[in-house]
């Protein structure tokens, strides 16, 4: 009989992906991982597989948890400008470490090998769900009226996910908040 598990899974690949987060998967040891998780090896591997495979299990619990919020945020019944401020605006007003960090998925793939095709898929199919979240919530807004019917919601959703990534890129290289700002503010006039 399998003895029970003396810790948590999904704390233990929280505690993973923040190790991930801060240190990129090839800078990340065993030791790193079981420290911070607080698991014996064995563990590790009857739970979460090799370290490759915990990686991948930490990238697609960050690409949940993002989803998830950013679905609760376009939920909540505010404008759409509103929604997408506090996206953009949340970017501007994060940390100097928090941009230093940057996203886990945009490092991910940045980091990859162009042959690794499990992270490029991981990367593709989030940026897709991200552009649909964002299309849907474009497309309410012109129902509503809060959007003009002449604004091509494919169009914008893109925009609005590939100007999170540069914003997001940006922000890593150089915590200027002043320069942020004003792609937010320039990226939030399309809207008008």
């Amino acid at each position: 009989m399998a003895r029970p598990k003396e810790f948590d899974p999904g704390v233990a690949l929280s505690a993973a992906m923040q190790v991930f987060w801060s240190n990129g998967y090839e800078k990340t040891s065993l030791d790193d991982l079981m420290q911070a998780m607080q698991v014996g090896r064995q563990s590790l591997y009857d739970t979460f597989g090799d370290k490759r495979e915990l990686y991948l299990s930490a990238l697609e619990a960050y690409r949940e948890s993002t989803q998830a919020a950013m679905r609760r945020l376009f939920a909540w019944g505010h404008p759409l400008r509103d929604c997408f401020a506090a996206l953009l605006l949340g970017i501007v007003k994060e940390s100097r470490a928090d941009h230093e960090r940057g996203c886990l998925l945009l490092s991910a793939n940045l980091e990859r090998n162009l042959d690794d095709k499990d992270i490029a898929r991981l990367v593709k199919t989030n940026q897709a769900e991200v552009e649909a979240l964002f299309e849907e919530a474009l497309r309410r807004a012109q129902q509503s009226g809060d959007l003009s019917p002449q604004k091509d919601p494919r169009a914008l959703a893109r925009f609005f996910v590939v100007t999170i990534q540069g914003m997001r890129a940006t922000a890593r290289a150089s915590s200027n908040r002043a320069a942020l700002d004003e792609v937010a503010r320039l990226a939030l006039s399309t809207l008008d």
